[in-house]
């Protein structure tokens, strides 16, 4: 099984925090406070879910940190940003989001 898999199934099996620290970072921010503070250029995404998203957000650096570097880091996190943005407009269930994210990120990223 692969890691985005296992992803997934941990997903589909509820099994990810409702308390987790909220993520910020390279253009990146998941926040619950809509006073956060961000600067020009950040991707601001503001939830109720925050702790939960944060927390996938984590995940799939530990499953893309290989790939990752000081540059492509400004196109992965704020991609995420942004389909959880797209994700969330659709209204659709927080696991379906979830689900969604991991979805797209590996059309552009590749299977892990």
């Amino acid at each position: 099984m692969t890691k985005l898999n296992e992803l997934r199934k941990k997903i589909e099996e509820g099994k990810f925090p409702n308390k987790f620290e909220e993520f910020g970072g390279a253009n990146l921010i998941i926040t619950s406070d809509k006073n956060r503070n961000f600067h020009e250029g950040d991707v601001i995404v503001y939830s109720e879910h925050a702790a939960a998203l944060s927390w996938l957000v984590i995940e799939l650096k530990k499953i893309y940190d290989s790939e990752l570097d000081y540059t492509n880091k400004y196109d992965f996190y704020p991609q995420i940003g942004k389909i959880i943005i797209s994700t969330l407009y659709k209204q659709e269930l927080l696991f379906e989001t979830m689900l969604e994210i991991i979805d797209l990120l590996e059309l552009e990223w590749g299977s892990k």
